[in-house]
């Protein structure tokens, strides 16, 4: 049997309630702060543009218009890359958490 490779990150997550194995489909494992391609202050902004669309609207209204959004790819030729990240951060963040 082989033995691990010790560049690997440690796939199993040990918790309270059990233990939890990653895919290794969440690799590779991006770290945000070491993106050289995001522009945090603008990844912020987005996000706050994204939360007062939302908070602007009625429930059912932002929740359509966050899975509109997400359904369709942002654009290739995207100018504010970092800015579409942040605005699409908040909108998945609205679906995962309007449920509740």
């Amino acid at each position: 049997m082989k033995s691990p490779d010790s560049d690997l990150p440690e796939l199993d997550i040990v918790t309270e309630y059990g233990v939890v194995t990653r895919l290794p489909t969440s690799f590779p494992i991006f770290d945000a702060e070491l993106d050289e391609h995001l522009d945090p202050d603008l990844f912020q902004q987005g996000f706050l543009d994204a939360a007062a669309d939302l908070d602007a609207l009625p429930p059912p209204w932002a929740r359509q218009l966050a899975a509109s959004t997400l359904a369709c790819p942002p654009h290739p030729d995207d100018e504010e890359p970092s800015y579409t990240r942040g605005y699409r951060a908040a909108l998945y963040g609205h679906l995962r958490h309007a449920g509740k």
